[in-house]
């Protein structure tokens, strides 16, 4: 058995429909209990737009190609980063090949594994890399055999063994799982990878979960197909026409998409205007989506006929499968790649400029007050792409652009947007959090070299202690004391260091750690009062004393009460 174009991107797909309908037990085994971007979701998503790579008829190596491409520009999180480098090792693999034979997958899962283990400047042993090289040493050493050879079969149950048998050791490998009785989230999340290939290998690929109410049964016979209104589901996005440009601009377009049916979801962002709606009329809220800029993608469903499918249990019409042809052709034909939008290139009108991964509308203020030329919305739990990165670089009007990730689960993401870029210098100044980020920007000179910015930057991120206040979003074992869920937890950099049913009680405990610090700023969550900013304010003067200059700012940021920068 051979595995061509076809096949390989349905085994793809069906990894991709595995990781979906089982991200929220990937997510459960994560080990600390900060809310973040959980390692599920991110492996995920980086998969989420697989579907679209590849047509019928080519070879392996066009549609490993198209896959890499497309799980590198959807990688989130340092799990999809090293996830989409996997794919993007294995593609190399098929260089020249039309089907594969087992040497061939041997050879593209070694080289995949390879990638990955690059992409970690210091790869731990007990995690996804280890499960990684295993499972393709053995694929590597039973495809050497030269009498009884196995099978295709053969090779990928032997992958899967070896990676099941992995996982289950690494919690002997890295001390922290054993402490919290879990086995390596993204480990996990690349056994479901291949067991959702081994699936669509053995002719039974993996669909997505269908939707259940609480008791388990079926909710699609409850209506009528006739009580459905408005019978087509219609999404796409629209890439903004230069009268278009910028965030809200397109008022009157959202007025319209709300009449058009129900169920209406409408963003407006700077470069795109991505919508979904329920309507009886697709062709008018297409006809209207151009007079805005070009439709980069577009979906329409018939609700009609997916609920008759479900409630007869029929296989969809004829009519149905020519109509999802048609939309994987336009798909193809009106997105340059897939699903994304491809940026452009702004002219550079200065030497300097910067891009910062940030939320909270006070945190998104300081950073532009600040200089920032652009901002991807993300954070904690909001993991963004590295397509959502590299499309602010290449709108930023500089010749030099430094990328502030903020986060320490986004700095791979980063440093592959700029390995993508080729047109402009970017440089990644490895933030973990918006202390030093907002640092870093503040030691910037535009009068001083790139070499000395650099410099200075990352003198300044030494230079900040970064402590946050949060909730434990689970029950964990965190340095062997025990966390309960929903109790503070005191970070610095990151890092859990205290713990405590009350907030007052956990900040006293965390400010104790720079009693000598001399300034303090406090960026105020979401959902924290101004009096209760003030309250830190005078926490700060009780521990580090009355000389310690400390101020309050609305930050906006979810999920982190606090956020103090200390210097």
């Amino acid at each position: 058995m051979k595995i061509n174009g076809s096949l390989f991107r349905s085994m793809i797909v069906s990894a991709g429909n595995n990781l979906e309908n089982a991200k929220q037990k990937i997510n459960d085994l994560n080990v600390f209990p900060v809310p973040d971007g959980d390692t599920g979701i991110n492996m995920s998503m980086t998969l989420s737009g697989v579907s679209a790579a590849g047509r019928e008829g080519e070879s392996i190596e066009e549609v490993s190609r198209e896959i890499a491409s497309t799980a590198l520009r959807s990688a989130r999180g340092n799990s999809g980063v090293i996830l989409s480098l996997f794919f993007r090792g294995i593609s190399k693999g098929f260089k020249g090949v039309t089907r594969a034979d087992v040497p061939d997958i041997a050879r593209a899962f070694k080289l995949g594994t390879e990638e990955a283990y690059k992409s970690v400047s210091n790869p731990t042993e007990g995690t996804i890399l280890t499960v990684m090289r295993l499972s393709s040493e053995a694929a590597e050493k039973l495809a050497g055999k030269k009498l009884n050879p196995p099978t295709m079969e053969e090779l990928f149950d032997k992958i899967n063994a070896v990676a099941r048998e992995t996982l289950e050791k690494t919690p002997e490998m890295l001390p922290v799982l054993k402490q919290a009785g879990v086995v390596d989230s993204g480990g996990m999340g690349f056994v479901v990878v291949l067991e959702g290939m081994i699936a669509a290998l053995h002719g039974k690929p993996v669909a997505l979960a269908a939707a259940r109410s609480e008791g388990g049964a079926s909710v699609f016979g409850k209506f009528n197909t006739e009580d459905i209104v408005y019978p087509y589901c219609t999404e796409c996005i629209v890439g903004k026409s230069p009268d278009y440009r910028g965030e809200g601009t397109c008022g009157e377009f959202r007025k319209f998409v709300l009449s058009a049916g129900d169920s209406a979801v409408f963003v407006d962002d700077e470069e795109i205007v991505k919508l979904h709606v329920h309507t009886s009329d697709p062709g008018k809220v297409l006809s209207e989506a151009v007079k805005y800029g070009a439709l980069l993608t577009v979906k329409v469903e018939n609700m009609r006929e997916q609920h008759t499918s479900l409630t007869t249990e029929k296989k969809p019409s004829p009519v149905a499968v020519a109509a999802g042809k048609i939309e994987d052709a336009a798909g193809r034909a009106i997105g340059a790649t897939k699903s994304f939008l491809a940026p452009k290139e702004v002219k550079a009108e200065k030497e300097f400029g910067f891009v910062s991964v940030c939320t909270g509308e006070g945190i998104v203020a300081c950073f532009r007050d600040l200089g920032a030329d652009k901002i991807v919305k993300g954070g904690q739990t909001m993991n963004p792409s590295t397509n959502d990165v590299l499309t602010q670089v290449r709108a930023t009007p500089s010749k030099v652009v430094f990328v502030l990730p903020n986060n320490k689960n986004i700095c791979m993401v980063a440093a592959q947007a700029a390995l993508l870029e080729k047109k402009k210098k970017v440089v990644v100044i490895p933030t973990y959090t918006i202390q030093e980020g907002i640092a870093v920007m503040m030691a910037f000179d535009p009068e001083k070299s790139l070499d000395e910015n650099k410099a200075a930057m990352e003198e300044a991120m030494k230079n900040v202690s970064s402590l946050s206040v949060t909730r434990a979003v689970r029950d964990s074992v965190v340095n062997g004391e025990t966390v309960r869920e929903g109790e503070y937890l005191g970070l610095v950099r990151g890092k859990i260091v205290c713990h405590a049913a009350d907030r007052t009680d956990c900040l006293k405990s965390l400010l104790s750690g720079v009693k000598e610090a001399g300034f303090l700023t406090v960026f105020c969550g979401a959902d924290v009062s101004d009096e209760d900013g003030e309250a830190v304010v005078s926490l700060i003067a009780e521990v580090c004393g009355k000389d310690a200059e400390a101020t309050a700012v609305a930050g906006g940021q979810p999920l982190y009460d606090f956020l103090i920068s200390a210097e």
